[in-house]
């Protein structure tokens, strides 16, 4: 096989697996040496892969210059799909050989709101549906459901672009929270210029500043006056801020479908019963695909996942 026969586009032609493999592999570590231990085979071996492959395309893909290497432009033009590739194939692989007639469910969701929202609620959908596994992704990175990396992702967002399917769930809220022991015997909705007098925790959002709300702003968005608000402690952690206003130590800006269990526990309340939305809210997300079927095992998630924020509502006070 030369490069006139690459060229002429036959369908369904790939060249030999070990050798792509072995490209991606040394452009990986910068090694042939290297290369060899991860592969098991000997450093001359991996040369005559990438040389067969070089022999193939038509093109260099690795200059050596005595024990360094370095790969060409042409190579590098195809490394990151071929990288993806073999994780695909890896991960395709691994599913074959684990597979045991169970249905897995892979869910890809915020480390926040699985904490403060979805994992104390699995139990109900595992109890509703034994013969289905979850694998759940707690992650901030956005899964590639084209490349089937999740079945149902949980985000917060203000839109779902592209083909994916999608469910709004929850709309958020931002409301004020602390322990009733911040303020004893104290009625509320409290005067909100007294928020001066509190303690107050921040949350610094690194994932997403551009949407974060300040106390300042938070006060203007809801028709509070201008105070001298003093700096307080601040949290880059979500559910450290609501256990620390669990805890006392201050009041606290968070988002009402997250702290609705610990408000109907009275763990929390709302000391000024002013709130503000700013057109996120929290999606269920899946591949346009799917399983097939109105039984898809994505499609029983997402709708239990509707049904619990359904729950929820119904604890809500009335806009």
């Amino acid at each position: 096989m030369n490069s006139e026969k690459l060229k002429s586009g036959v369908s369904g032609w790939l060249p030999s697996l070990k050798s792509i493999r072995a490209l991606e592999t040394v452009a990986r570590h910068g090694s042939f040496q290297l290369a060899a231990e991860e592969l098991g085979v000997s450093p001359a071996a991996v040369h005559q892969l990438v040389r067969g492959l070089e022999d193939v395309i038509g093109q260099d893909l690795v200059i050596r210059d005595g024990r360094n290497i370095a790969i060409t432009q042409a190579a590098e033009a195809g490394l990151a799909e071929l990288h993806i590739a073999f994780q695909n194939l890896s991960a395709g692989m691994r599913k074959i050989q684990e597979y045991d007639g169970r249905r897995q469910l892979r869910i890809s969701v915020d480390p926040s709101f699985a904490q403060a929202w979805l994992v104390g609620r699995l139990g109900r959908f595992q109890a509703r549906n034994p013969d289905i596994d979850i694998l759940l992704d707690s992650t901030t990175r956005f899964a590639d459901m084209a490349h089937g990396h999740a079945d149902v992702a949980l985000r917060y967002t203000n839109e779902v672009r592209g083909d994916l399917k999608s469910v709004r769930f929850f709309e958020d809220e931002t409301i004020a929270v602390c322990s009733p022991s911040l303020i004893p015997g104290r009625q509320h909705p409290l005067d909100i210029a007294v928020l001066a007098e509190f303690p107050l925790l921040h949350f610094d959002w690194t994932q997403s500043p551009q949407i974060q709300v300040s106390w300042q702003r938070w006060l203007q968005l809801v028709g509070g006056p201008a105070l001298a608000l003093g700096s307080g402690v601040r949290f880059n952690d979500y559910n450290a801020v609501v256990q620390a206003a669990i805890a006392g130590q201050g009041i606290a800006l968070v988002g009402r479908p997250l702290v609705t269990e610990a408000l109907a526990a009275g763990i929390l309340v709302e000391p000024f019963e002013r709130s503000y939305r700013n057109g996120y809210g929290y999606f269920a997300i899946s591949s346009p695909e799917g399983d097939g079927g109105d039984d898809s095992y994505a499609e029983q998630f997402v709708s239990w996942v509707v049904e619990e924020s359904e729950r929820d509502k119904l604890k809500w006070p009335n806009p």
